[in-house]
């Protein structure tokens, strides 16, 4: 019978590898909707699921790594360089957040300067998120604080390092939610306060516009809840260790698990908020089955025929 870890670790691979597929699936239909790429909510969704897709690459590897003979720690200083990227990468889905919801602050509160809707200053702010991140997190590399995990064959922060991990979920998760509920509580206030007379100016595109603005801020508050709640395991796990002295034994088997959701659970709402991803993919799909339907019914036809 296969020990219980190996069997976290055959459910974690073959989620990852659906994972995978998710978000190949999106970027092939970014690839259809290739005419509308120089929209700015667009190019963000591009962000942000790129950031899902190394998470996702980085993730199946550590995961091979533990189910074939942990040839990642063959080379330790390159484990702690792969685990390094991991935070990298994950912290980087949760500031792309922020930018979409900035995006869409300017789009409703800033409306008339143009020059904060230019295709140009989200890439530049693209780039200024990935520099940042780099910024927070390349010093805990260079002092030492990814090593082997006992229980695993991949580096990362030890979970029983407490200190350090508080400075990770700082980075993480902290400041991208604390920026995003910021920005949706300033555009709602916004919207609810306007007077009738400022009102009165806007047209009834913009109005339209706004509304459509806040329910996605809405939306990826939501998302961004989810991702801590399926984070708030991690916690737990870290408290447990403090209290017993050791961690959990499966403690990572069971986080890696969750992690794989949570890229999941990404990839689909991404799909589900993004409209242009939505209805291209729905097309596809009804036309594929449209077209089995079709070529049933000739069978069909034929067969009477003869």
């Amino acid at each position: 019978m296969l020990p219980t870890s190996r069997i976290f670790g055959i459910l974690n691979w073959c989620l990852i590898y659906l994972g995978i597929f998710v978000f190949i699936v999106i970027f092939v239909t970014i690839y259809k909707c290739r005419r509308d790429l120089r929209h700015i909510s667009l190019l963000l969704t591009c962000n942000t699921c790129l950031s899902g897709l190394l998470t996702c690459l980085t993730v199946f590897l550590m995961t091979s790594s533990n189910l074939f003979n942990g040839f990642l720690i063959n080379n330790l200083e390159f484990a702690c360089i792969w685990g390094l990227f991991y935070d990298i990468f994950e912290c980087s889905i949760y500031h792309s957040y922020y930018l979409q919801s900035f995006y869409r602050l300017c789009r409703v509160i800033f409306y008339k300067k143009r020059f904060l809707q230019s295709y140009r200053l989200y890439l530049i702010l693209i780039i200024i998120e990935w520099l940042l991140i780099l910024i927070l997190l390349l010093p805990p590399y260079f002092v030492n604080w990814y090593s082997r995990l006992p229980t695993e064959n991949y580096c990362l922060i030890p979970y029983t390092k407490v200190g350090q991990e508080i400075y990770h979920i700082f980075v993480l998760y902290t400041i991208p939610l604390v920026c995003i509920i910021s920005t949706y509580v300033w555009i709602t206030i916004f919207i609810r306060h306007s007077s009738p007379t400022t009102s009165g100016r806007i047209t009834a595109q913009q109005r339209r516009r706004n509304q459509r603005d806040l329910t996605v801020i809405k939306r990826i508050i939501c998302l961004i809840l989810i991702l801590v709640l399926l984070r708030f395991p991690t916690i737990i796990f870290m408290i447990y260790g403090i209290l017993h002295g050791n961690l959990f034994p499966l403690t990572y088997a069971i986080v890696g698990l969750i992690t794989a959701i949570f890229l999941i659970t990404i990839g689909l709402i991404t799909i589900y908020i993004t409209p242009q991803l939505r209805k291209t993919i729905f097309h596809f799909f009804n036309y594929q089955s449209n077209r089995v339907h079709v070529q049933t019914n000739q069978l069909v036809q034929l067969n009477m025929t003869n």
